[in-house]
């Protein structure tokens, strides 16, 4: 009798350790991979070099001389965080960007900034305030043969699910060049979405409407693939998220579960206890009559 509970305890370790093994391969097969640092997670490209650190993710797209990257700078000055971000990680010194303006997005309000460094260097940024500082997700492409600008613009029509508005803006406002003069083409559908695409004879623009927002992409110059290049920086915006402090949630389920767990097992000794007694009652009560 004494081994009927140990051996319903540990039954009862194996088959939670079963669900445990089980949950996490499920998780594992169903998850995008992802860069962890400790304050941010971010999409790792695929077919993009890795040159992450410890605390920001980089990847480089060697064929297209285009590097994508993500950090949190520890300062409430957004300009001075895109500066900072941009000097140390690419030697680009910020000037006044050709174009800025703000979104607002599921997790916060957005500053977007493109900027131009002579004929070889521009770059895309995103940032936004976050408690440890300031996040900056950039694109910087050193092509001296093309251009690239990577944006997000707030719809002018909602209703709409066209980016074809948005993309007329920035094509006017960044290129100075009328969307008329470009050619609609089909649409194509990326990891990230449907993209609405347009070409020219030396320029090519496509929108992608997510929410209340378009997503816009603009390359200038000699062609190229703008398409994987948009495709990855807005993978990378829309699957960047802050990590969040759950370890004192974490404390409280471990704590739950050793309660609810142990009320089990001593529940499963004190009963063992109580059919030894009566059958120790038993025995003295046959005792007695015999």
């Amino acid at each position: 009798m004494m081994m009927k509970p140990a051996i319903t305890t540990v039954a009862l370790l194996c088959a939670l350790w079963t669900i445990c093994i089980v949950s996490a391969e499920d998780g594992e097969e169903n998850m995008t991979p992802y860069f962890q640092s400790r304050a941010f997670n971010v999409p790792i490209l695929a077919g993009w070099g890795d040159q992450s650190g410890e605390d920001f993710a980089q990847f480089q797209l060697a064929e297209a001389e285009a590097t994508i990257r993500a950090a949190i700078v520890p300062t409430d000055d957004i300009i001075a965080a895109v500066g900072a971000e941009l000097s140390d990680a690419f030697e680009i010194e910020v000037g006044q960007p050709s174009f800025q303006g703000k979104v607002n997005l599921a997790d916060g309000t957005w500053s977007v900034l493109i900027y131009d460094y002579g004929d070889a260097t521009t770059a895309s940024v995103m940032a936004r305030l976050a408690a440890a500082g300031t996040v900056v997700i950039s694109f910087v492409e050193q092509d001296p043969a093309a251009r690239t600008a990577l944006l997000i613009m707030a719809q002018t029509d909602d209703a709409l699910d066209d980016p074809t508005p948005e993309i007329a803006i920035a094509v006017e406002s960044i290129a100075g060049v009328s969307l008329s003069e470009l050619n609609r083409a089909e649409s194509i559908r990326l990891p990230s979405g449907e993209w609405t695409v347009y070409t020219g004879a030396s320029m090519s623009a496509m929108g992608m409407v997510f929410g209340n927002d378009s997503y816009v992409a603009l390359r200038e110059g000699a062609p190229g693939d703008l398409a994987a290049l948009a495709d990855a920086y807005n993978r990378t915006l829309l699957g960047f998220f802050i990590t969040p402090d759950n370890s004192h949630y974490l404390a409280l389920g471990l704590a739950v579960v050793f309660v609810v767990f142990g009320a089990l097992v001593g529940s499963l000794f004190w009963r063992e206890r109580s059919l030894r007694k009566e059958l120790a009652l038993l025995a003295q009560l046959a005792g007695e009559d015999g």
